[in-house]
């Protein structure tokens, strides 16, 4: 097993127009505790987090906490992992802070609810009419610019089938990006300034990261009828979209077909795509993970994937 997931290690920034203030955790232990969840989501395009850090100043408690709109902290980056894998967990906009006690009062810290950006691009209401046989990839860009990110498209889209009508773009680019990615087969997410349109069944062209119990993976993987979820080791390389290769001899399953079919133990292994994504820790405390819904890939998605997960 390497160095890697060993000396746990963070940097916090929170930020506005007129300064910043950065709290870091290196990897002799000092620094603050901080507490954090950060989900990433397919589909929603938006991420959403808690981060919570205890025992600051009390001068920097106040500035945390001012409601003052000139005063107040307005945006927040989080990196986090180990030594030798450290990388960003959340970048987004600071929404509300409260203060957080525990041990009766005894504990006490500043707690931020944050968001993606993009939930914030997300209010730019569309209103667009598209001519018939339009191209399927232009109507898809045209609903991607109200997000202001830069438009990445991973898998082929050339066979899609162009519509003898006009198109309709109308509402919430969310609700309209959604509708396309059914009508042609596509997953969607937005990701560090970068609005990413994955084709179903494609495997992005990445490291793929397998998971094992010699890699760092956290109990037995569970798996459903339509996903598996793993725990590991924190690792901010894995993202939405990204291809992890499971090996476990001991997944728990949950669906029906276990009471009627024999199900082989070796059921949960094999090649995945990230779905949902959770960065949950605290640099004082047990908790240093990802919690990671995935979606099987196809066997045509695979080929090739094995000579990459052997790197």
């Amino acid at each position: 097993m390497s160095d890697e997931i060993f000396l746990r290690r963070y940097r916090l920034k929170v930020g506005r127009s007129t300064g910043s203030r950065t709290y870091e955790m290196n990897t002799d232990g000092d620094g603050l505790r901080i507490t954090f969840m950060a989900t990433h989501f397919a589909g929603g395009a938006f991420s959403v987090a808690e981060i919570t850090i205890y025992n600051v100043s009390g001068y920097a408690s106040r500035q945390m906490l001012s409601d003052g709109p000139s005063k107040r902290y307005e945006f927040i980056s989080l990196e986090a992992g180990y030594e030798n894998a450290f990388g960003s967990v959340f970048v987004g906009q600071i929404t509300n802070v409260q203060v957080h006690l525990e041990d009766g009062g005894a504990t006490r810290g500043v707690r931020f609810f944050c968001k993606s950006s993009a939930k914030e691009r997300d209010q730019n209401l569309i209103n667009l009419t598209l001519s018939p046989e339009t191209d399927p990839v232009q109507i898809i860009e045209e609903c991607a610019q109200p997000f202001g990110a830069e438009i990445q498209f991973y898998g082929d889209f050339s066979g899609l089938r162009k519509r003898s009508r006009g198109t309709v773009l109308q509402g919430s680019p969310t609700s309209c990006m959604n509708e396309l990615g059914e009508a042609y087969g596509f997953d969607w997410m937005v990701e560090n300034g970068a609005i990413k349109i994955i084709k179903r069944g494609f495997a992005m062209p990445n490291q793929v990261f397998v998971i094992s119990s010699g890699t760092g993976m956290i109990g037995s993987p569970v798996v459903s009828d339509t996903e598996v979820g793993i725990r590991c080791s924190l690792n901010p390389g894995i993202r939405l979209g990204s291809t992890i290769k499971l090996e476990s001899m001991a997944p728990r399953f949950e669906f029906s077909g276990a009471f009627f079919y024999d199900i082989p133990r070796t059921i949960g292994e094999g090649y995945y795509k990230v779905n949902s994504l959770v960065f949950a820790g605290d640099s004082h405390g047990d908790q240093w993970e990802n919690q990671i819904s995935c979606l099987r890939l196809s066997a045509s998605a695979q080929a090739g994937i094995s000579e990459r997960a052997a790197r």
